[in-house]
């Protein structure tokens, strides 16, 4: 009976494991023991079957890419147009870092192997090397026709003296690009070989040397105003092959202050006789020397196509500080103004009007230039400021005094013989302890900030 009930045991065990052994035997190699292929690469994964098939298929997949991609190393050519041209040393370091990243997305026509149990899911993914090099090599050439195209375009457009079309060519070569600046960009054409990378930069760089800026007027003296219309022109020419100048036509120019600041009406592109203008309609700034730039607008060219990554990518192609530009200098004149003034002080006409001088200051400042001559004037100025000594409160050991300040302006326009604005401040009130020259100061002081407060942002409204 015993070893009956042992063989019965033994037969029992082998039924119990003979699942398992089958199991073990349909298990492939490459789950056994990783691949070694000098001919491949090869990423490999497993995941529990945890979730929904999809989402644990998808996740062993994605980690089997992410290792094989892992694999390919990137390297920068020498002959890449990264160590041709000076590029910003942080998007130098943001396209290597993108580049190898972005090797798992431009990944095609790889090898899927799966293979699973009751509890894990297996993924192995492969791609031969040969064709991974050839489907890159094709990619590459292609892009490099592509930009060799754009560059034909580009001098073509050079011949006919149109700067504009020839930069968005080379912006469109420069795209065309994008994937493949860490590589070597040699290019072979039945006229010679040269890197279409460095050509589309130097080309580019050629196009600014010939394109030249013109002012109508390097300097404007312009009467301080809050509301103007002063034409700002410029005359763009543009420099053939054999050293003779064109109009350059349909040229985009941006206008904006580069010292200073002010509203200019809409920007343009040059006419048929390669002119441009903008007018300043306001000045915000009252500092006397400002500057207006009127520069090669790059947010034309290859606009339609302006995501970040491009736009950083044109920036280095594109540097700002290569385009060109043409600085114009407006020297703010503010109308000239006559003072008459009248101040107060507990009854007493103030010769020295502490208040009155404040109040010039502040007006020179920011909207007239006094003049002691009448003659000379544009305008003429009427102020009148009456401080008035209030009561004196006592308490224990000290004692609070109050002055009260009304004040009153009139601005009238000579030429025209009529009043142009006028408004007053009334019982403004000023208090310290210690004696009234010291309530006098702080109700100045309070006046002229009610000045500034109230009045000045009315005054900004007149045409002066």
């Amino acid at each position: 009976m015993n070893k009956q009930a042992n063989l019965t045991l033994l037969l029992l065990l082998a039924f119990l494991l003979m699942p398992n052994i089958s199991e073990a035997k349909k298990k492939p190699s490459w789950v056994k023991q990783r691949p070694n292929d000098p001919a491949y690469y090869i990423g490999i994964a497993n995941v529990p079957k945890a979730g929904s098939a999809v989402e644990y298929r998808q996740a062993a997949r994605g980690a089997a890419l992410k290792q094989m991609s892992s694999e390919i190393k990137v390297n920068i050519s020498s002959n890449s147009v990264l160590h041709k041209i000076e590029t910003d040393y942080e998007y130098k370091e943001a396209y290597e870092s993108k580049i190898q990243a972005s090797v798992e997305q431009t990944l095609e026509g790889y090898e899927v192997l799966t293979w699973e149990d009751r509890k894990e899911y297996w993924v192995m993914t492969r791609l031969s090397k040969q064709k991974y090099e050839r489907a890159k090599q094709m990619k590459l050439d292609k892009a490099k026709m592509m930009a060799s195209s754009y560059l034909t375009d580009a001098f073509k457009a050079i011949d006919d003296y149109d700067a504009y079309s020839a930069l968005n060519y080379l912006a469109k070569g420069v795209i065309s690009l994008r994937d493949h600046l860490e590589e070597d960009l040699t290019y072979k054409t039945v006229d010679g070989t040269y890197n279409v990378g460095t050509e589309l930069f130097s080309t580019i760089q050629d196009v600014f040397r010939r394109v030249q800026l013109m002012p109508v007027q390097s300097n404007y003296q312009i009467q301080f105003s809050k509301k103007l219309e002063v034409p700002i022109g410029v005359n763009a020419t543009f420099t053939g092959k054999a050293g003779e100048k064109r109009p350059l036509v349909g040229f985009p120019l941006k206008y904006e202050f580069t010292k200073g600041e002010g509203i200019l009406t809409a920007q343009s592109k040059t006419n048929y006789d390669g002119y441009t203008s903008v007018s300043i309609t306001r000045l915000i700034s009252k500092r006397k020397m400002q500057e207006i730039t009127a520069g090669f607008d790059f947010s034309h060219v290859a606009e339609s196509e302006m995501d970040d990554e491009v736009k950083r990518l044109l920036k280095v192609f594109f540097p700002v500080k290569q385009m060109p530009a043409v600085g114009i200098t407006i020297e703010v004149l503010k109308s000239k103004a006559y003072l008459v003034s009248e101040e107060k002080v507990f009854g007493k006409l103030d010769d020295k009007g502490a208040f009155t001088g404040m109040l010039k200051t502040e007006l020179n400042e920011n909207f007239f230039t006094f003049t002691s001559d009448m003659n000379e004037a544009d305008f003429v100025v009427t102020v009148n400021s009456n401080f008035v000594a209030g009561d004196e409160r006592k308490g224990q050991g000290y004692s609070v005094f109050t002055v009260f300040a009304d004040f009153n302006i009139v601005i009238q326009d000579i030429k025209s013989q009529t009043e142009i604005f006028a408004d007053n401040l009334t019982g403004i009130r000023g208090m310290r302890p210690g004696n009234y020259e010291y309530a006098l100061k702080d109700v100045r002081i309070k006046l002229i900030e009610q000045f500034k407060e109230q009045i000045e942002p009315r005054l900004e409204q007149v045409n002066m």
